[in-house]
């Protein structure tokens, strides 16, 4: 019998299947206490040379948790990234920002002040992706890849997800690393193989591999 591999595992052989793979996070855990509240627990199962993205926009203590994360990701060497706000990831000595589709067009003046910061992208579909290419970007978070939790129009079939077929056809059209987000999970990130990407991004899917 092979053994069953985590979601952590397929993120990895993504990663090293991918020519800038070397260079990028397996995995990108992104944090949201509305549905996972131990988030502490999650990062302390993720290897060394991971990545997690502070988000949780509205929660209270933002600033707290942050600081707190960034301490354990510093233990474990893990890099550490905050969604939407470069002023608090300065704060937090963090190692770069993780911006949404939106607010892309601030990567250039966050380049120019901290040359040395990884900054990634949330995308949905090729043209923020072509986008994302001409700036200063390190790599793609596209989504939804499959139905997800976190948009639940994608459950009930409302909202369209990009599927493999669309997931395939954006990758091979960029040379942004893109990672994979959205409904993946242990169960069905072994689809992802042979699509291009970089890893896997994911809300739920660490905690639940």
């Amino acid at each position: 019998m092979l053994p069953v591999m985590t979601l952590t595992d397929i993120a990895k052989r993504l990663n090293q299947d991918h020519g800038q793979g070397e260079n990028l996070p397996p995995v990108f855990f992104i944090t949201d206490s509305q549905a996972v509240a131990d988030p502490e627990k999650v990062i302390s199962a993720l290897p060394a040379g991971s990545a997690v993205i502070l988000r949780d926009y509205d929660y209270p203590a933002r600033e707290k948790l942050g600081a707190d994360l960034r301490a354990l990701c510093r233990e474990r060497m893990i890099v550490f990234l905050v969604a939407g706000d470069a002023g608090l990831a300065s704060k937090l000595s963090a190692d770069g920002v993780h911006l949404p589709e939106g607010l892309m067009g601030r990567a250039t003046d966050i380049r120019a002040a901290h040359g040395h910061w990884m900054i990634t992208v949330s995308c949905h579909d090729l043209v923020s992706v072509r986008r994302a290419k001409k700036l200063p970007i390190d790599a793609g978070l596209i989504a939804p890849v499959f139905p997800t939790l976190s948009h639940p129009e994608t459950l009930s079939g409302t909202r369209p997800i990009l599927g493999l077929s669309g997931l395939r056809h954006i990758v091979a059209a960029t040379a942004l690393p893109l990672y994979a987000l959205g409904g993946v999970t242990a169960n069905n990130a072994g689809q992802l193989v042979g699509s291009g990407v970089a890893g896997i991004a994911a809300i739920r899917g660490f905690e639940q591999s």
